[in-house]
């Protein structure tokens, strides 16, 4: 499975990997974490801030979405992530961080942005 991912999709994602398993599951998702995170200069182009909320804020325009590869364990594991999407989704427990996220996954959607159009 490729998909493209933006900044928001990463982080969402990075929060809904699975947290334990046996050694060679645990080493993938290892892996997958680190190819997630955003390189230092990914991070400084950014400018991640964070907010007294305990939400955080970044330049939405200093990167273009960014594609991965997920084949073999690491589509299992991904399959993983999708099932608790659709699982919240069922139980209504879905955040609106994890909108775009399930539009990807689930619903096959490329991430678009939006503009404001003035008539």
């Amino acid at each position: 499975m490729r998909v493209k991912l933006s900044v928001m999709n990463r982080l969402s994602l990075l929060g809904l990997l699975p947290g334990q398993g046996d050694l060679t599951t645990i080493k993938i998702i290892r892996e997958l974490r680190e190819e997630l995170t955003f390189t230092s200069d990914e991070h400084a182009a950014l400018g991640f801030k964070p907010m007294p909320d305990g939400k955080v804020i970044w330049n939405q325009e200093a990167l273009p979405d960014k594609e991965f590869e997920f084949e073999g364990i690491r589509e299992v594991i991904i399959e993983e992530v999708k099932t608790q999407l659709r699982t919240m989704e069922e139980k209504k427990t879905l955040k609106l961080d994890h909108l775009s996220l399930y539009e990807v996954l689930i619903e096959g959607n490329k991430t678009e942005k939006l503009e404001i159009v003035k008539n």
